[in-house]
C-alpha cells in the first residue's frame, strides 16, 4: 500500500469515527425527548454492541470472499443510513430498531479496513501501521463529540444529519481512490463458517481473543461509569467529565502517532503489549484511590497510554498467526470486542450500585489477570498455529 492510499484509508476511518462520535452528545437528548428511562438509554448502546457481536464475523468472512473494498463501502453506507434514520425515530422501539439495523449494516467497516492494512504490510511493519490506523479512529472519536456539541444548539436532529453526511461523503472517495489489494484470499481457499469459528478455540488465537474480550470489558467499564464516578466523588461538572474523556483519548492518540513506531523498532510486540496491560491496571488503580480530581485525570491518562500500547499490538499478533482470511480474523476480533462492550457496561452498572469505585476495581483485576494470562501464553516462542482449510459454504 502506498503512503497516499494508507493515509487516505486512515482519513476515511477518521471521518467515519467522527460521524459516530458526533451523535453521542445528542443521543441522550433524543432519548429524553422520547421520555426514555436510563435503562432504555443504556440498552441503545448495548443493543448496538450486541448486534455487532452477532454479525461482525459474517462481514469479516464476506470481506475475504468478496473483497475488502466492497464491504468497506457498504459499511460506510450503513453508517450514513443509520444516522439519518434517527431523524424518524418516534418511540423507544423505533430508536432501538434503528440502532440495531445501523449496527448490522455498518459492522463490516472495521474488519474490512483492518484487513486492508494487514494485506498491505509485511509482519515487520504491520504493528506500526495498525497503530496509526487506531490513532485515526481514536482521533475521529475524540473530535466527534466536540463537533456534535457544536451543532447541537442548531437543533436536536442536526448532529445526526452531520454524522450521516460525513459517512456518506466518504463513499465516493473510497470508490475513486482506494485500491483493492491484488493478493486477497481467493474464494477457493475460504473455509466454511463453522470451520472459521475454530479459530476461537485454537491455541494462540484462543488466548488473544479472550484477552481482547477481557480488555473490552475493562474499557467499557471506564466509558460507561467514569462520568457517574466523577460526579459522585468530586461533584464534577459536565465540562470536567468531558475533559476526563478527552484526556484519555488524547493520550492514546499521542502515543499511537508519535511514540509507538519508535517502540516497535526497539522492543518486541509481546513486551509492548504487557507494558500496555500494566499501564491500564495502574490507571484504574489511580482512579480507585483518587482523592482529588487531578489524580483521577492521571488515571485516565495512564489508561489511554495502556490502550494505545495494547490494542494495536494484540491486533498485530492476531494477524501474524498463520491462517487464511485476514477479514475473518479481524471480524472475529471485532466480535469479541463488541461482546466485551456489551457485557462491560451492564456489569459496571451493577457494581456501581454497591460502590462507586467497584467498576474500576473490577477493571483493575481484569487487566492484572490478562497480563498474567498473556505472559504465560507468550512466554516462549512457538510456531504460529495453522488451521486446516476447508471449502467455503
Amino acid at each position: 500500500m502506498s503512503k497516499r492510499s494508507f493515509y487516505l484509508l486512515a482519513f476515511i476511518m477518521f471521518l467515519s469515527m467522527t460521524g459516530y462520535g458526533v451523535v453521542l452528545p445528542a443521543l441522550p437528548y433524543l432519548a429524553d425527548e422520547l421520555g426514555l428511562s436510563s435503562f432504555q438509554m443504556g440498552s441503545l448502546i448495548t443493543g448496538w454492541a450486541f448486534t455487532q457481536f452477532l454479525v461482525v464475523p459474517f462481514w469479516g468472512r464476506l470481506a475475504d470472499k468478496l473483497g475488502r473494498k466492497p464491504i468497506l463501502v457498504f459499511g460506510l453506507l450503513g453508517f450514513g443510513l443509520a444516522f439519518l434514520l434517527l431523524l424518524f425515530a418516534k418511540s423507544y422501539l423505533h430508536l432501538l430498531l434503528i440502532r440495531m439495523i445501523g449496527a448490522f449494516l455498518s459492522s463490516g467497516t472495521q474488519p474490512a479496513a483492518l484487513a486492508l492494512v494487514t494485506d498491505s504490510f509485511d509482519k515487520k511493519e504491520r504493528s506500526q501501521a495498525l497503530a496509526k490506523m487506531a490513532a485515526a479512529n481514536a482521533l475521529g472519536f475524540l473530535c466527534g463529540p466536540a463537533v456534535g456539541a457544536m451543532f447541537s444548539p442548531m437543533g436536536i436532529n442536526v448532529p445526526f444529519i452531520v454524522a450521516g453526511t460525513l459517512s456518506l461523503i466518504t463513499i465516493p472517495v473510497v470508490l475513486l481512490y482506494l485500491k483493492e489489494p491484488p493478493h486477497n484470499t481467493s474464494t477457493k481457499e475460504l473455509p466454511s463458517f463453522s470451520q472459521s469459528l475454530k479459530l476461537m478455540i485454537t491455541p494462540r488465537f484462543r488466548e488473544l481473543f479472550f484477552i481482547t474480550f477481557g480488555l473490552a470489558v475493562a474499557a467499557s467499564s471506564l466509558f460507561s461509569m467514569l462520568g457517574y464516578y466523577l460526579i459522585e466523588q468530586f461533584e464534577a461538572l459536565p465540562s470536567q467529565t468531558g475533559i476526563a474523556f478527552s484526556i484519555q483519548s488524547g493520550a492514546a492518540v499521542a502515543i499511537q502517532l508519535f511514540i509507538i513506531g519508535w517502540l516497535y523498532q526497539r522492543y518486541r510486540d509481546i513486551n509492548i503489549a504487557k507494558t500496555g496491560f500494566l499501564f491500564e491496571a495502574g490507571g484504574f488503580l489511580l482512579i480507585v484511590v483518587s482523592f482529588t480530581f487531578p489524580l483521577a485525570l492521571m488515571g485516565c491518562v495512564c489508561i489511554g497510554i495502556g490502550q494505545a500500547l495494547s490494542r494495536p499490538t494484540l491486533l498485530s499478533l492476531l494477524s501474524k498467526q498463520e491462517s487464511f482470511g485476514q477479514g475473518t480474523v479481524m471480524g472475529l476480533q471485532q466480535s469479541m470486542d463488541s461482546l466485551g462492550r456489551t457485557i462491560g457496561p451492564l456489569v459496571a452498572g451493577l457494581l456501581f450500585t454497591f460502590s462507586p469505585s467497584a467498576p474500576f476495581l473490577s477493571a483493575l483485576t481484569i487487566c492484572v489477570v490478562m497480563f498474567f494470562l498473556f505472559s504465560i501464553s507468550f512466554k516462549t516462542h512457538s510456531k504460529p498455529q495453522k488451521i486446516a482449510q476447508g471449502s467455503s459454504n
